[in-house]
């Protein structure tokens, strides 16, 4: 579905309970899935985690981009540097939100990061990397939750990444602003459409998209005051 207006169009996908695969143009960045995060933060009062395994995690864009600060106090942010670490981050964070209430959203970027080291015995490597995946899919079966994932390259080894997520989506740069697309090729436009032909695909435009999301969701303030999400 495209859609085409003379102010911004403040719409994203709806991510439904299960695994989904973003794919997103190296151009674009990391912020398509942060605003998809926040987006999912401002429609629900559960709690968020983001796992990170490619050095994607930038705190200081996500607050960047928040529309009011307080709705970081409820995502939590850990970093895996290793491939062993990033699986017990995994692996902790199913077993801690198996006895709590359910997550708003779970989103593990770069999954695949840490399991190409060249320091892992590759064929450990990709038994972990298996893992890791159970332990994100255990998290979107058991609490019927959204897990947002994305991948480092799609290759051979990310295929068994692919083969768990539900929902494969891209976010692509185009000249009509970024476009989330599903595998059945239904898309999602978000544009910028002017008098000049002129669209905006910097930070200010995912910041404008999640103000109005803010509105959406009758989100009472939009402030900025002190609150950082908790990095671990």
């Amino acid at each position: 579905m495209q859609t085409h207006s003379q102010r911004p169009i403040a719409d994203l996908p709806e991510l439904t309970p299960g695994v989904t695969l973003v794919d997103v143009d190296d151009e674009l960045g990391v912020t398509p899935v942060q605003a998809l995060l926040l987006d999912r933060v401002l429609g629900a009062d559960d709690p968020a985690f983001w796992v990170d395994g490619a050095n994607k995690a930038n705190t200081t864009r996500l607050r960047e981009l928040a529309p009011a600060d307080r709705v970081l106090n409820r995502i939590e942010v850990a970093r895996g540097f290793t491939a062993h670490q990033h699986t017990a981050l995994l692996d902790r964070l199913a077993g801690r939100l198996a006895a709590r209430e359910s997550p708003s959203v779970v989103v593990a970027t770069g999954l695949d990061g840490m399991y190409r080291a060249t320091d892992v015995d590759s064929e450990l490597a990709e038994q972990l990397f298996i893992r890791a995946i159970a332990s994100i899919a255990r998290v979107a079966r058991v609490h019927d939750t959204p897990v947002l994932v994305t991948r480092c390259r799609d290759d051979e080894f990310s295929t068994p990444l692919r083969r768990a997520a539900a929902t494969h989506l891209t976010c692509r740069k185009t000249p009509f602003g970024p476009r989330f697309e599903d595998a059945a090729g239904d898309t999602e436009t978000l544009v910028y459409h002017t008098d000049d032909g002129w669209f905006q695909t910097t930070l200010a435009y995912w910041q404008e998209v999640l103000e109005h999301r803010a509105r959406l969701y009758e989100n009472p303030t939009i402030d900025h005051t002190t609150a950082a999400p908790s990095i671990r």
